[in-house]
């Protein structure tokens, strides 16, 4: 590959940024990461036609697919969002084996300072993605709170009464309120943890967009947070300027790079010469299985 001057470029490329990888121009990196990465573990986006988890709802008789997860209908009706929660069971996915293993490598390498993921499906723990290094915008299953008083209640009680499609109650004196997982639904505040993350967005040097259309706010601002000239790139099937104010084509410090995050993840990682290091990331059934093509995988659809 031809020499290129990240500080002389009049636009970023994709080879000025492998480049930048390889070399060790950038330290700090964020990475913002959304549904379309978890759809190669099997799990749906939320909002892609015919497949997504809003196109799928109809037996719930719902106004609109976002009551499912909005908190004043979780109120009135917990027991829909409690059967649904019984049918989509999280724990029963893995980790993928390309971008989850990708954040995992930046991380091992020491050029991550945070993984802000939409996604509350946990598996950035199943690839051995460490707190310090992760921000989970829009909380996680791994705890449980009474959606009315907010006391902390027992997950795995959560869990049993979810499997016994049995609403699982609040215990505090004259409370009675529907307990929910840790998760944020539309009506509800963002944890503090992403808030405090912007200071880590204001000091990175690259920020990697993954696998969303950055719909969402308040998360679709943060890659308003990073510092002048700082180089942003976004990996997903679409561009993102239909459905934000982002346009990953415009601007010469932002790239956007069409495709699948896993696909385009593993030629990432190939162009950087990356792929010992890589394979040794990998749990040992996903060694010399990532490196096939994954159709469908990656993309995301307005989350």
């Amino acid at each position: 590959m031809r020499k290129l001057s990240l500080e002389k470029a009049n636009k970023l490329t994709y080879d000025l940024m492998i480049q930048g990888l390889k070399n060790g121009t950038y330290k700090k990196i964020v990475v913002l990461t959304g549904a379309g990465i978890s759809v190669s573990a099997g799990i749906p986006d939320f909002r892609s036609p015919g497949s997504g988890i809003y196109a799928n709802l109809q037996k719930y008789n719902l106004k609109r697919p976002e009551d499912l997860f909005t908190i004043s209908y979780f109120l009135e009706k917990p027991e829909v969002f409690y059967e649904f929660a019984k049918e989509f069971d999280l724990d029963s996915f893995d980790a993928t084996p390309t971008t989850h293993f990708f954040i995992r490598l930046l991380q091992d390498k020491g050029l991550l300072s945070m993984n802000i993921t939409q996604n509350i499906d946990n598996l950035e723990a199943k690839a051995s993605i460490q707190d310090d290094f992760l921000c989970q915008a829009h909380g996680s299953l791994r705890n449980a709170f009474c959606a009315k008083c907010k006391k902390e209640m027992d997950f795995l009680t959560f869990k049993e009464h979810v499997k016994a499609g049995a609403i699982y109650r609040c215990n505090a004196a004259g409370c009675g309120g529907p307990v929910k997982p840790e998760i944020v639904f539309f009506g509800e505040s963002l944890p503090k943890s992403f808030f405090k993350s912007m200071k880590t967005v204001e000091e990175c040097d690259l920020m990697l967009v993954m696998g969303t259309a950055l719909a969402v706010s308040p998360f679709n601002q943060l890659p308003f947070f990073t510092s002048q000239g700082v180089h942003q790139v976004l990996i997903n099937r679409e561009n993102t300027n239909a459905t934000s104010v982002h346009d990953f084509e415009k601007g010469n410090y932002r790239l956007f790079v069409p495709g699948n995050c896993d696909d385009t993840i593993r030629k990432i990682v190939s162009d950087c010469g990356w792929e010992e290091e890589f394979e040794k990331v990998l749990p040992e059934k996903h060694r010399g299985k990532a490196q096939g093509k994954v159709a469908g995988a990656g993309a995301a659809k307005k989350d």
